[in-house]
């Protein structure tokens, strides 16, 4: 097996793209995790957050069929797509960073959904989609507790 078969080069740096403002924002905020009195749902966003990168950049061939006709086509428009939306995603860290709204952070949410769903459903992986469906459910978790009692 080559391992372009296994690796999705564009898929990684997309994945690298969505992890590293997560981390930057761990490393340089305290985070009140009491708010969290679920922690089942906090795993479940784990679970959905690191499967999803996983399956971003790598490939299991399992109910996966890849890009449909025209391939070419279908790549390039999921390229120029996932690179708009990585500077739109980029940007919106940077102004959650400045100052940490209700509307930013939803904003964050939904369009990282839509990263992660858009490249499921363009790829005909199966397992992706259903990665960012749960990804999606454990953040709006996270987001409806860490926003509950802040103004």
């Amino acid at each position: 097996m080559v391992l372009s078969e296994i690796v999705n080069g564009y898929g990684l740096l997309f994945a690298v793209i969505l992890l590293v403002p997560h981390i930057v924002y761990m490393r340089t905020h305290t985070l009140d995790t009491s708010a969290f009195t679920n922690r089942g749902m906090v795993y479940f966003d784990r679970i959905g957050r690191f499967f999803s990168l996983f399956l971003m950049a790598f490939q299991l061939h399992i109910l996966e069929q890849g890009f449909p006709e025209p391939k070419a086509l279908m790549e390039r428009f999921w390229l120029i797509v996932m690179g708009v939306c990585s500077l739109l995603y980029v940007l919106l860290w940077l102004l959650f960073f400045k100052r940490e709204s209700r509307g930013t952070a939803l904003s964050l949410i939904m369009l990282t959904a839509f990263m992660v769903m858009l490249s499921g459903l363009l790829q005909v992986k199966t397992l992706l989609l259903t990665a960012g469906v749960v990804w999606l459910i454990g953040d709006l978790y996270l987001f409806s507790r860490y926003f509950k009692n802040r103004k």
